[in-house]
Order: structure tokens, then sequence, then C-alpha cells
């Protein structure tokens, strides 16, 4: 165990009593504080008391500049979010409907100001008159002009009042290695030197007609060297060079879709959240208020022109139904309920992305979700409760002839809660600076041998967490609690662990806090986080592996860090920064097991002329052991330049240094490591129109490394060394 003197420099944290104190006194004067937000946002619309065409441009023109810290603006045409097609241009938010006409009549264009917590707040509701032939010409709109984003090339045509869109994309990569020097010479690459040919290809086709929308999406790869090929973990040799990555094909209207390939599935956290794999997914909408969903697709993620719909294993799949209910429709998730059902099964074969399932599963559940806000947006909640039923059928290529005990099928629960209420917001208090701050709970619950197929989970925790949260102008700042227990169903033989953890964040720009006529350049940004945890058993379990209280855990752990930021102009910075770390272990007999770490680090960022930027960084690292003892210490430097040629157009020179020294104060170990890195890239382009558009990047890579290890007490000392040369070329073919 430490001693007292040495354990000083970590202080006890707590802050609770003083937080709820100011929270009390803050809530009382800020009681008569008026309240920033959406109320002093207003939008008005080119299309007020007029009647448009259905591909008239519209504008909406907001009241005042939306600052990244007050969130954004969205826009709903009746139940359909089209805030993506919009284009802004200063406070004006302007979308051309060129390739999906606005439907003949009168719709409601609704539009919200989210939050950055992700709440939607309304602003205005507006009526938008839709005839064959507009009142209002294009040049009435006054449409604010805005760059093309550079984009695949597509071909657009209309045939009848159909409009169809063809949007193909072809890359082609050229990658290789020369002979690569190593030393030893058994470390060197199995292929040296190589030459790949890789690429990919896409095809998007869409139909639009009556506001019904029909697209086509297909995502292809090929490969020259056949261990690159996309199911060579599967299929080995059998593995096609050409294969199908991903496709999505989708019939929509409004609220409507119908989508087939690769979908994504659940918003239910713990019985299947965001499941994504190949299959089939439908939303349908009842009403303006309701809405079911449904899915089925493949148990794993899977790739390939093999299962093409993703269905047609019946016992690995998933299959989900869900309803939804928005019982506030002026204000979406101001009440949404959902309830959700699946059952999945799992057969132990590979995936395309996490390699194999070593075993048979089935799960079938159902939970409720409740997520809401009241209308000032002060008060956001969410809450939901699972039941799940798993199994594990029996698997003869696991038993392998072995007498196994078999798992019963039983039902558990899973729930959590979640509420968050902002007790400040917009009081001033200095300086037109205002105060907010928002407090959260969080609570979640898994019981003992919970799991479901659908979503990832935990299984028998106990979680309580609560954290403020906050900012006074530029001033940021956060403390939170945790605490979290395990056997929930107290197995006596099973250890009980128990998880106490504090945390506090604190960020600190010092300059717009100094009274002064001009901001004063050479003032740093401060930051500061602390956290504290404490692991440890709560009792010697019996009947079980345990025999002596030395082997109960009781760890406690400290981290601090502090770091300084000084951005002197546009050609000059500099960084500081400091951590500190201790392991406190207080289990019997193992008092002294106790580590210690700090680090200094310092860096200078410059720009000599407006195409060369230079980075050099400086890091003092050292680790202490206390039970042994020892110190441990590395020394490392770091440099990178960045020179954009003048010359050339498009072309990039970068190159890196590195070195680092590492060895104990007893002379026992030494390690030093060299690396240098030197890139050239071009990117060029040529023709303009579509599909004759090429654009061409092109790099050539030098790399060298060196290591050397001495290990003085196993007599071992290591030395490598590696120089290689690298290329590559890729075509775009848009």
């Amino acid at each position: 165990m430490q001693n007292q003197n040495e354990k000083k420099i970590f202080f006890s944290v707590r802050p609770i009593a003083v937080f709820v104190m100011l929270i009390a006194a803050l809530v009382y004067v800020g009681s008569t504080a008026q309240t920033a937000g959406t109320d002093d946002i207003e939008v008005t619309a080119n299309f007020t008391g007029k009647t448009i065409g259905r591909t008239s441009p519209i504008v909406l023109t907001v009241s005042r500049t939306i600052e990244p810290a007050d969130g954004r603006i969205a826009v709903m045409i009746d139940n359909t979010d089209v805030t993506a097609l919009f284009t802004s241009s200063g406070n004006d938010l302007s979308y051309k409907p060129e390739l999906f006409p606005f439907p003949i009549g009168e719709s409601r264009v609704t539009v919200y100001h989210v939050l950055v917590s992700g709440e939607w707040k309304q602003i205005n509701e507006l009526a938008m008159k839709v005839a064959a032939e507009p009142e209002i010409s294009i040049a009435d709109a006054s449409v604010p002009t805005a760059p093309e984003p550079q984009a695949a090339a597509s071909s657009a045509t209309d045939v009848g009042g159909t409009k169809f869109q063809f949007t193909p994309t072809i890359t082609l990569n050229v990658k290789g290695q020369n002979q690569t020097l190593t030393f030893p010479r058994e470390s060197a690459p199995t292929r040296n030197p190589f030459t790949d040919v890789d690429g990919q290809a896409g095809l998007e086709f869409k139909v639009a007609r009556r506001g019904w929308t029909f697209t086509n999406k297909f995502d292809l790869v090929g490969v020259g060297f056949k261990q690159n090929a996309l199911r060579f973990g599967e299929l080995q040799n059998e593995a096609p060079m050409i294969d199908l990555s991903s496709y999505l094909i989708e019939l929509s209207k409004d609220r409507f879709k119908l989508n087939m390939g690769h979908v994504s599935f659940g918003s239910n956290r713990h019985l299947i959240n965001s499941f994504s794999s190949r299959g089939i997914s439908a939303v349908i909408p009842m009403g303006k208020q309701n809405e079911i969903t449904v899915a089925a697709m493949n148990g794993t993620s899977i790739v390939g022109y093999d299962n093409f719909l993703g269905i047609t294993r019946r016992k690995h799949n998933v299959i989900g139904l869900g309803f939804a209910r928005e019982f506030i429709k002026e204000r979406p998730n101001g009440l949404r309920v959902e309830f959700t059902v699946m059952r999945g099964s799992l057969l132990p074969l590979a995936n395309a992305n996490q390699g194999t399932v070593n075993d048979a599963e089935r799960s079938f559940g159902f939970g409720f979700r409740v997520k809401g806000n009241d209308k000032g947006d002060r008060i956001r909640y969410e809450a939901g409760i699972t039941r799940n039923r798993f199994t594990n059928p029996a698997d003869p290529q696991l038993e392998q002839g072995q007498t196994l005990t078999a798992i019963r099928e039983t039902w558990r629960t899973a729930r959590f809660a979640e509420i968050s209420f902002d007790f400040l917001r917009g009081l001033k208090l200095w300086r037109e600076k205002k105060l907010k701050l928002t407090g959260t709970y969080r609570h979640e619950e898994i019981q003992p041998l919970y799991r479901s197929i659908g979503a990832s989970t935990q299984a028998d925790r106990h979680q309580n967490q609560f954290e403020f949260t906050g900012n006074f102008g530029e001033l940021t700042f956060a403390f939170g609690n945790l605490r979290d227990r395990d056997n929930l169903g107290r197995v006596a033989s099973i250890l009980k662990t128990l998880n106490r953890r504090s945390n506090i964040i604190i960020g600190l720009p010092i300059a717009p806090f100094v009274m002064t006529k001009k901001p004063l350049k050479w003032l740093p940004t401060i930051s500061y986080t602390f956290d504290q945890l404490h692991q440890f058993g709560e009792s010697l379990p019996s009947n079980g592996e345990f025999r002596d209280p030395s082997q109960v855990p009781d760890q406690k752990s400290f981290a601090q860090a502090f770091s300084s930021q000084w951005t002197l102009s546009e050609a000059l910075s500099f960084s500081y920064r400091y951590s500190r770390a201790f392991q406190d272990n207080r289990q019997p007999g193992r008092e002294r097991a106790d580590f210690r770490s700090t680090v200094n680090a310092f860096s200078i960022g410059t720009k000599p002329t407006k195409d060369l930027d230079l980075d050099v960084e400086i890091a003092d690292e050292m680790q202490n052991n206390l039970e042994q003892p020892r110190k441990d210490r590395t020394l490392r430097l770091g440099t990178r330049a960045t020179w954009r040629t003048a010359f050339l157009k498009n072309s990039v020179f970068t190159s890196g240094i590195s070195f680092s020294l590492a060895g104990d104060t007893g002379n026992q170990n030494d390690a030093r490591n060299a690396e240098f890195d030197l890139q050239w890239s071009y990117r060029f382009a040529f023709g303009k129109k579509k599909f004759k558009k090429l654009d061409t990047q092109f790099f050539i890579r030098y790399s060298n490394r060196y290591g050397n290890t001495i290990d003085r007490i196993q007599t071992v000392n290591s030395y490598n060394k590696t120089q290689a040369f690298n290329f590559g070329l890729s075509f775009n073919i848009l």
C-alpha cells in the first residue's frame, strides 16, 4: 500500500453535495430568467399566399443565423423529411424539386428547430398550394445559387411525366510494392514483390412518377489476387474474383417504404437494435400517427450472389415486427411509443464481418419503448422493457460425443430508463455570457443469462448513473457518477463485483473571460479531466474455487490529465499535455502491487509559408512498478512535414521522422526504434461531361524502419530493419 505522503497528490473528490447546493442556488436565481431557445426564431416562405407549380423552387428564410451550438433547421413536407434536399445560403434554405415534383393540391410544410440534444421543436407550419400551372415563376422565387458538389455523373431524363436517373461509378486501383529489404531475412513478407489490380463498381437507377420512387443500387468488388477476394475466408479458392458486396432495391412513396437487399431494422436497445443484414423490410404508415415495420433478414452479415434474398436459410434468419405511434402529431418524438417482436435463430456458419459463430442459437422476445419530451424541450425521457427467451440447441459438432448439461429455455427481462432535465437555460450572469445546466439520470438492469440475437448486451448487470453537464459562455464542464454491480441472483459460489466511478471534465478558453479591448492571442485554452474508479469484490464466495481473501479483487485507480493550447497566429501554435495515473491494489497480500505512470508532452505547429506545414512533438513517459520496484522510461520525438507544391497543382509531398528510446533505471532492458516515411501524391482529372470524366490519384511512398531490443536478463539482443517502396494508382470514372 502506498504511504499517505505519496498519495496526497491524489485528492479525494466528493463534489456531489457541492453540486446539489449549486443547483439549488442557481435554480432559485434563475427562476425568473428568460429562456433562450426557439422562441426568437421565425421562418417565412416565398410561396405564402400564392400557388406554385410542381417543379417551382421554394425558399424558406430564417430570421437569424443558426449557429452549430444552437442545432439545425429541419423541414418536413406532410410526413416526409426533406431537410437533406435543401441548399443553404446565408439565412435562406432553398429547394427545387426537379426529380420529385410536388403533388398537386395543398401540402403542409412544417419547419422545426432540431436541438443539439436531438429533440425537435416546431417553429412554423405553412400551407403550400401546388397546381399544374404556377402563379409565380422561377425568377420570382429568388433562389440563391450554390456551387454544385462534385459527385458521380448521372443521366436524368423526363418521359411523359416519368423521371429516370442513371448513376454509374467505376473505380480501378493499382497497388504494388518492390522487393522489400528486411533483416533478418525470415521476416520478409510472403508476396515480395507484388502488383495488384482491384476495382469497385456501382450502378444506381431511379424512376419517379406521381410520388412513387423506385430505386436500384448495386455495388460490385473485383480483385486481381485470389486471397483478396470478398469471400475467400468462406470459399477459399472457390471464391469468385468479382463479387456482389451490397445492393438495395427500394419502392417508396411518402412514408411508405419497401426495401430488399442490405436493410436495417429495430430500435429496441435490448431486443433488436439497428440489426443490419441482407433481407426484406417494409415501413407501412397507418394514418398520420401510426406505422408498422416488418423485416426478415439473414442471421448474419453476408456478401456475394448466393442467398440473394437473404432469407433462404430457414434456421438462420431474424424476423421482426414493430408498431409505433406518435401521440403528438405536431411534435415528432414528443410522445412516441413502440412495440417490437423478434424471433431469431442462428446456425454455426461463417459471418462476412466477424468470422464464425461458435454455436447454434435461438431467441424470441418482445419489448416496449417510450420516448418523449415536454413542449419546451426542458425535460427529455426514454424508457423500455424487454422480455426474451434464449436457448442453445444441441450441436453434435460442438459436443463431440461428450455428455453436456442442456440449457433450459428461460424467459429473462432487461429494462432501462433515462431522463434529462435542463435546470437552467440562457441565464445571463456576466458580460452577456449565458449559463446552461443539465442533469441526466440513467438506469439499466439486465437479468442473468439474458441474451438476444438481435442486440449486443452484457447480462447480469445492474447500473445507475447520473451526470451534470453545462456551459457558461465558452466554459464547459461535466461531472458524472456511476454505480454498477453483478451477480444479481446472489449465487453464493460466484464472486459479486461492484464498480464505483466518478469523473470531472472541464474545458476553458481563457481569452473570452479576460476584459480587454482586443483579444489576447497568447492566452491558452486549457482542459482538465479527473477519473476515479474503484473495483472490488463484495466478499469471499463460498463453495467455489476461492480459498483466500487475496483472491478477492480490491483496486482503486486514479487518472488525471491537463492540457493547454496556444494559438498565436495562423502560422504558429503550441500545446502541452500532462497526465498522471495511479493504480492502488488493496486486497490482502497485494498491498504493494501498485503502479504509477506520468506523461509529459509538448508539440509545436508552424506554417513557414502558405504551402508548407511543420509539426514537432516531444514526449517523456514514465512507468513505475512499486512492487518490484522498477522504473521504465520512454522518450519520443516525432516530426511531420507537408508541402503542397506551388509549381504543380494538386501535388503534395509528406514526410515524417520519429525516434523512441526506452529503458529501465536498472539497465536491464533497452529498446531503440526509428521510422522514416516519404510520400508524393498527385491528383489530376480529365473531361467534364457525364460518363467521360476521369479522376485519377497517384502516390509513391518510401518507408524505412529500424528496431533494436536488448534484454540483459534473458540475454536477448533482437535487431530488425525494413525498407520498402510502395505505389498506388486509382481511376474513378464518373
